[in-house]
């Protein structure tokens, strides 16, 4: 290393003189060469260390996690990121990352099993990777395969080895098997010994170089594949092991697949206090569709609606985004754009026609369609002021907020029952 220090030493002062014409470029190459052939001498093998030291790095898992929660205040009306990131199914999918488990979600259309994908790879800042399952997934889009345009990587592959089809690195991937039941269960097999060898994250040893052996699959080349870092979890309407009438087109899957996901099976709801919290000043509205919502699950005779329709966050959505848009409308100065705005009526109406008649009828009088109906055209007839960012300054009277806290009670005892039971 003295050698080296002197050399160093010479060629800083070639780079500092002035008027000698030296290419500090080619003294830079120089000197990384030098140090580069130094380092190399003092480089050790696997055999040279102790035992001990070795069955230390054997243990070490290559995947770091924070699992500190992201600071941050909840805006007016709204959650901040550390309160979805404390959400039960999200602890509950977190551990499981954590601990290389596989997770199955399954439940209604709607309950967001597919929009927390998104929140743990934000979280983990890895890459989210969906496979759309159905009865036509074949297992080349599962493990790559040849195409008229040269081979291409399969979903899990690229989720696998951390890679895309271009060659784009990722620090880690979130793998969603989305309708998992829908997937022929002959494609099927070959999900299940992926899922398998990834269970055996840390069983496997050590390599000659001292790193922690990883599970491998094999990709539609035949090459054998190292996983790099990686979470799957299959949503689907029901259990893996049913096959559920509300869905005529869901397989009732092997049991070694719904093994592959033992321990790790949630029953996933609504979570009424996050879609509450996208509403400020619009309770109104969540609070007449949580009613829709329970009318149409608990259906008629024992029979839910669900199959025709369910109230989602993205019904939400849609009908928070009508409303602004009225009263935003009629507020415009003349000439309007919008002459005559669409009523959150139309919205409502047009979800309901997804029903049959008899079915409306029923839904109707559960949900309060006509104290529903009032309550929009009271509102839309208001006067509003705008904030800076050209938005309605709304509020939710106490009446709402004491509505929408007395549905949210009524089942945030059952999810969290579910989730992280006492």
């Amino acid at each position: 290393m003295e050698e080296l220090e002197k050399t160093l030493k010479v060629l800083q002062q070639l780079i500092d003189s002035e008027g000698g014409g030296t290419n500090k470029a080619e003294v830079e190459k120089i000197a990384n060469q030098r140090i580069n052939a130094e380092l190399d001498n003092l480089r050790i093998s696997i055999d040279q260390l102790d035992e001990s030291v070795v069955q230390m790095i054997g243990a070490t898992q290559t995947v770091k996690l924070d699992l500190t929660l992201p600071s941050g205040e909840p805006g007016e009306g709204g959650q901040s990121n550390a309160a979805q990131y404390e959400r039960p199914l999200f602890q509950v999918m977190l551990s499981d990352l954590t601990a290389n488990l596989n997770s199955y979600l399954y439940g209604a259309a709607g309950t967001g099993k597919s929009f927390i994908a998104g929140t743990l790879a934000s979280f983990m800042g890895w890459k989210k990777l969906v496979l759309s399952c159905n009865q036509f997934t074949s297992p080349s889009e599962i493990i790559g395969g040849q195409t008229i345009e040269g081979y291409q990587k399969g979903v899990l592959e690229e989720a696998w080895s951390n890679e895309s089809q271009d060659g784009t690195k990722y620090n880690g991937c979130i793998l969603l098997l989305d309708e998992l039941p829908k997937l022929d269960p002959n494609t099927a097999g070959v999900l299940n010994a992926a899922l398998s060898s990834k269970s055996e994250v840390g069983k496997l040893g050590v390599k000659p170089d001292g790193t922690l052996r990883r599970p491998t699959m094999k990709n539609g080349r035949g090459e054998m594949l190292e996983m790099k870092n990686l979470y799957i979890y299959g949503s689907g309407n029901a259990p893996l092991n049913e096959a559920d009438p509300d869905y005529e087109a869901n397989f009732k899957q092997d049991l070694s697949l719904q093994d592959r996901f033992a321990g790790n099976i949630y029953k996933v709801f609504a979570d009424y206090s996050y879609e509450a919290s996208q509403m400020p000043g619009m309770l109104f509205i969540f609070n007449y569709m949580m009613l829709l919502r329970e009318a149409i699950n608990e259906g008629e005779g024992g029979q839910s609606f669900a199959g025709r329709g369910f109230v989602s966050m993205r019904i939400l959505n849609s009908m928070q985004a009508t409303f602004l848009t009225y009263i935003k409308a009629k507020a415009a100065p003349e000439p309007k754009a919008i002459t005559k705005p669409k009523s959150l009526k139309v919205s409502v109406d047009s979800f309901l026609k997804m029903f049959t008649a008899n079915q409306q009828v029923l839904l109707k009088q559960k949900m309060k369609y006509d104290e529903f109906v009032g309550e929009i055209a009271k509102r839309e007839s208001k006067t509003y002021e705008f904030n800076a960012e050209g938005l309605p300054i709304l509020t939710d009277s106490d009446a709402d907020k004491k509505e929408a806290k007395r549905l949210i009670s009524a089942y945030n005892n059952t999810i969290e029952a579910v989730y992280l039971p006492k």
